[in-house]
């Protein structure tokens, strides 16, 4: 059945919706469809892949040069053997038209929709509204904030009553009304779309929202009476009357038919349904008696049974209970009360203002946030009328067929930017037109980033305003064991809803079949406290890394939590186990030492006052006091921390170890605090940073975290000084490098991440953590807010919190609407990481040891509905055992340079600069840079793990610093395929595969040293060094020249002769460092494939490393 459907994806003259569960092969399908197409079109060009991530857009790239380039016939029994003639069509089409793909790869549209909808709007910017293209702002909150506050300010002063109301409902509060206002402005794609459209005419604004309201009302009322059965509609009415005439109820007395679902006759339906309902659900059929109007007489014996017997069939329906408790509290009529509105309307004018404040913002700094990119794109298709642009036209013509891949985690803007662009499409295209959309609702699960699954499921219902498509369902699972496959059909079919829910973002479980045949594990452990989990998950990481793939490799094991939070107790038993892992974005940057002691001595250098900086710098590795030393030189002093360091009365109060570091360390900023102030921040950090000597005690993931956050230094630096708030909140916002913690291991098999970050990855082994744990408590905003289908599309709904302690009925029903769509995201979150295993699935969990209950709102409670008596759906058990407390070792010693002579007063400072490239054109320098930085990608993931998509991106990221190294048009298009064309060749070399191979010892890349010499401190930068098998260490510099014409070997003479000071330089200063080492040096011409040793020679008098 797969294969049949894979077939009928394939083809071209046909538009689908493929629901492709988690390991389906969702990669490959994409990849034939578009090796299919590129089989039929006149042009390339005419195919447009659409994704959400570069990384998924260069492996979808990478997928299909490689089967472009496979040029030997696969085994005919093998699942490549389809994508091989697939690419045979495709290579035979290019040939014939003169594409020439092979060597013209960027004729293929594969790119996220972010860069779609920046070319957009880059392409028209007079329609798009920008005089010239913005660059993107990543972190835009304090523009928010900026022009929420000028909005503020400009209402309380011109329109003083309208403020008064937005400020009497937030208690006086201006502060929270600007972060109100900011908040929206970040989700403007969702409502500046018709507010601006009836800006005008608040009646009209009015009504739209109404109609949202309007929708989801009846939507619930429909639903219900769907679960009444018909005979309760017939019978209860005169059960009820007779009911009514017993207790004096005139109204219910008069009783003749149960109401017709109509939002009229909502009313009624709240009349009647507490005589079905109390508080705590369902009427019980033992407590209907003649309070409730059925007398204990024999002659109305009969009718009381009847309604109680009508009680029990109600209480067996499932659903109804819920669906009759949501009828009661909805509001009495689809309308916003009038202080509600009042609120409301004066907000919107608010938002208006904000948001032309933040478009003022945007031009003066030249930056705009994606959601303007977009939103300016969207100008740049439709004019404010409807009507396509001259660029929609251009467009139509020029693209055919349009793929989207990770549809379930499309948002509204995403979807009105492709009804805009197949919006002339006409049925009868055929072959000419197709529209392709592929993902998987059941792992819908950044509704954070916007994303609605219940806009996957307009679409495949074909009420999504785009061409018409057929659903098909990939079923097959390459993936997981069938143990796991088969328990994940039986778990999630009971944990996600029975029926879809377009309003809600509810799906139903689609069951997978096996494709693989090698046993499988699924066990769920239950612990009691977060210590007794933590040691339970070591002790299963110790026994998964003792065992063997199916395949025979060492297994593969990931980590994954609901929260970042949920490993805190993990890493640290990790490590105490000697257990090498990497963590891939756990820890915010700010909590890296190597970011505190960066930002100590930055506010240090800018605050000589700061006490609380100066003595962490003190304490720091650069000089290491003890805390005792510390306390003796600065204890009872009131004075600047600066003074004290320079007072030698002061100073001899303390031992002359630490009187050495602490006059090191003085002598080593002196230069840094004469310049603060005249210089730029990053000038100023590091050079005190290297004089400190802190290079030389990073690591390399230390090192990147400090290359972001001084670029983020860069960017937030005004004036030679900074807003430590903001720079604080950006670090926050930033997670450290992935490093290897607790352990020697060059390439852990243990990796920790988040459910979120593990979306399409797998492992041979995953471990889930914390399950018995809730999330974040959900807060109750100013405005609820969510997106509501109605006939003609997907309407907004807002609604403000009352003002007092006092409930809102439209508020309620929109918060409503927003819980119940976080639980159903949370089921799916579940699956996710469920479903990234391949042969173990290891869960981990606490229950209350009172209840035996998992904790409500947790994952564990989805696993476990009624408690530990539940079986988990048949997932094997190990219950809670008692363990010993595990005692954790701090084994890190603080880093202390104990011996480091004190540099000289005013002692020059040199770098080492590249040799000129003066004599080779323009683009010579930004093609040394770009190669340089793509050899080392290659030597830091290995040349034998390099894959065809790693190429593909390296090519994308090759052209990106190209361009911000100024090269443009043709000259940045020439430089790229130079560049790709030396990648090519490198990857194919015999040198290369040496030089940079992962598995060399001792290996570097871009190695940073320094040397003193006659005076003054060097700085040097190794290409790559490396010690090879035979104990030789090696350097290689790269050198980017090329040759043309004959006499090659007497051009890298003449090279070689050039360059050899530099590397006998570079051998000396390493020849100290390892004086019982061979060390041999060459130079590796990536252009020309070609690598040239330089002659040793004697090392340098008087350099010392």
């Amino acid at each position: 059945m797969s294969a049949k459907v894979r077939l009928q994806a394939r083809n071209p003259a046909a538009s689908f919706l493929v629901q492709a569960p988690a390991g389906s092969g969702k990669t490959e399908l994409l990849t034939q469809r578009i090796l299919r197409l590129l089989a039929v079109v006149d042009a390339p060009e005419e195919i447009l892949a659409l994704t959400f991530t570069r990384k998924a857009a260069a492996e979808m790239r990478g997928r299909v040069l490689e089967a472009l380039a496979m040029t030997e016939p696969v085994d005919p029994a093998s699942h490549k053997m389809d994508t091989w003639r697939l690419a045979q069509a495709a290579l035979a089409r290019s040939n014939a038209c003169g594409w020439h793909l092979e060597k013209h790869p960027s004729r293929l549209r594969m790119m996220t929709l972010d860069s779609f909808t920046h070319a957009l709007a880059s392409q028209m910017p007079l329609l798009s509204g920008f005089g010239r293209m913005p660059a993107a702002c990543n972190y835009p909150l304090p523009l928010y904030r900026e022009a929420a506050e000028l909005a503020v300010e400009k209402m309380i002063l011109r329109s003083p009553d309208r403020a008064a109301v937005l400020l009497l409902h937030q208690d006086h509060n201006s502060v929270a009304l600007i972060n109100l206002v900011a908040a929206m402005l970040g989700r403007r794609d969702q409502w500046l779309r018709d507010v601006q459209l009836h800006a005008g005419d608040t009646h009209a604004l009015r009504a739209v929202l109404e109609d949202s309201l309007f929708a989801i009302m009846d939507e619930r009322l429909q639903q219900c009476d769907a679960l009444m059965p018909a005979g309760a509609k017939q019978e209860l009415p005169a059960l009820l009357a007779f009911a009514g005439s017993n207790r004096g109820d005139d109204d219910l007395a008069a009783l003749s038919s149960w109401p017709a679902a109509r939002i009229t006759n909502l009313p009624q339906w709240q009349r009647l349904l507490p005589e079905l309902m109390t508080a705590n659900g369902l009427r019980k059929p033992g407590g209907i008696n003649v309070r409730r109007g059925f007398p204990a007489t024999k002659e109305h014996a009969a009718t009381k049974q009847q309604f109680q017997q009508w009680l029990e069939q109600l209480a067996q329906i499932d659903g109804l209970e819920e669906s009759f408790a949501a009828l009661m509290t909805l509001p009495a009529e689809p309308r916003f009360a009038e202080s509600q509105w009042q609120v409301l309307e004066s907000l919107f004018s608010l938002l208006l203002a904000a948001d032309t404040r933040l478009q003022r913002l945007f031009e003066q700094r030249g930056e705009a946030d994606f959601i303007e990119i977009a939103l300016r794109a969207m100008r740049a298709l439709e004019d404010e009328a409807g009507n396509p642009t001259d660029l929609l036209l251009k467009l139509d013509y020029r693209i055919h067929h349009i793929l989207v891949d990770e549809f379930q985690d499309t948002s509204l803007l995403q979807i009105r930017l492709l009804q805009s662009l197949t919006a002339g499409w006409q049925a009868a295209d055929g072959y000419d037109r197709s529209l392709f959309m592929v993902g998987d609702p059941m792992q819908s699960i950044y509704r954070f980033r916007k994303a609605e699954v219940g806009l996957f499921l307009l679409a495949s219902a074909n009420r999504a305003g785009l061409p018409e498509v057929e659903k098909l369902t990939l079923e097959r699972n390459f993936r997981s064991a069938p143990a796991i496959v088969d328990w994940v059909n039986r778990a999630f079919a009971t944990i996600f809803p029975d029926e879809p829910d377009i309003l809600l973002g509810a799906v139903e479980h689609a069951a997978a079949d096996a494709a693989l045949d090698h046993a499988g594990v699924v066990r769920l452990s239950l612990q009691q406290d977060d210590e007794q989990e933590a040691a339970a998950v070591v002790e299963a990481v110790r026994q998964e890394l003792g065992k063997r793939t199916p395949a025979g490799k060492p297994q593969r094991i990931a980590i994954l939590a609901r929260s970042r939070k949920h490993l805190h107790s993990i890493m640290p038993a990790l490590t105490a186990a000697s257990i090498a892992y990497k963590a891939i974005d756990i820890l915010p940057l700010n909590r890296r030492p190597e970011i505190r002691q960066m930002r100590a001595l930055l506010r240090a250098l800018l605050h000589a006052a700061d006490r609380e900086s100066w003595a962490a710098l003190l304490r720091g590795p650069c000089c290491g006091l003890s805390t005792q030393a510390l306390h003796g030189l600065l204890s009872g002093d009131a004075r600047p921390v600066l003074s004290t360091l320079s007072d030698e009365t002061r100073l001899a109060g303390i031992d002359a170890d630490a009187r050495d570091r602490v006059r090191f360390l003085i002598r080593a900023l002196a230069p840094s605090l004469q310049a603060a102030g005249r210089v730029p921040l990053r000038g100023l950090l590091t050079c005190a940073w290297q004089r400190m000597g802190m290079p030389g005690l990073l690591s390399p993931e230390a090192t990147g975290n400090i290359d972001a956050m001084l670029a983020l230094i860069d960017e937030l630096e005004e004036g030679g000084s900074i807003v430590f708030s903001l720079l604080d909140e950006r670090l926050e916002k930033l997670y450290a490098e992935p490093s290897l913690l607790a352990g020697g291991d060059e390439s852990p098999r243990v990796e920790l991440l988040t459910m979120h970050g593990a979306k399409g990855l797998q492992w041979d082994v995953v471990i889930l953590p914390g399950l018995g744990k809730k999330g974040s408590n959900s807060d109750t905003p100013v405005l609820a807010f969510a997106d509501v289908p109605v006939q003609e599309g997907v309407h907004p709904l807002i609604a403000v919190r009352a003002a007092v302690r006092s409930s809102d009925a439209v508020y309620d029903l929109v918060r409503d609407v927003e819980k119940k769509r976080e639980n159903n995201e949370l089921a799916r979150l579940l699956y996710v990481a469920c479903t990234r295993a391949e042969t173990t699935l290891l869960m981990f969990g606490e229950v209350s040891e009172k209840s035996g209950q998992a904790a409500a709102g947790s994952l564990l409670k989805l696993l476990l509905p009624d408690g530990i008596e539940d079986d988990c759906f048949g997932a094997d058990r190990v219950e809670a055992t008692q363990s010993e407390a595990t005692t954790l070792s701090a084994k890190t010693p603080l880093l202390r340079m104990c011996s480091l002579p004190l540099l000289p007063d005013d002692l020059p400072v040199t770098a080492e600069s590249e040799t000129e490239y003066f004599w080779a054109g323009a683009e010579a320098a930004p093609v040394g840079n770009a190669m340089h930085a793509a050899l080392q990608h290659v030597a830091e993931r290995g040349i034998e793990r390099w894959q065809a998509a790693d190429s593909a991106a390296e090519v994308a990221q090759i052209s990106r610093l190209l361009m911000a190294e100024g090269l443009s048009g043709r000259t940045l298009s020439d430089a790229t395929a130079r560049c790709e064309a030396a990648l090519t060749r490198v990857l194919a070399s015999n040198h290369a595969k040496r030089i940079l191979s992962g598995e060399q010892s001792d290996a570097h890349c871009e190695w940073a040293l320094s040397s003193h010499h006659g005076g003054f401190i060097s700085h040097h930068v190794i290409d790559r060094s490396f010690i090879d098998a035979d104990g030789v260490r090696w350097i290689i510099d790269y050198k980017t020249a090329s040759h043309e014409g004959g006499d090659l070997q007497g051009f890298l003479a003449e090279e070689s002769t050039r360059h050899a000071p530099q590397l006998q330089r570079y051998a000396a200063i390493l020849g100290e460092l390892e004086p019982q080492r061979e060390i041999r040096a060459a130079l590796y011409f990536p252009m020309l494939d070609a690598l040239c040793e330089v002659p040793s020679a004697p090392a340098i008098e008087g350099e010392s490393a």
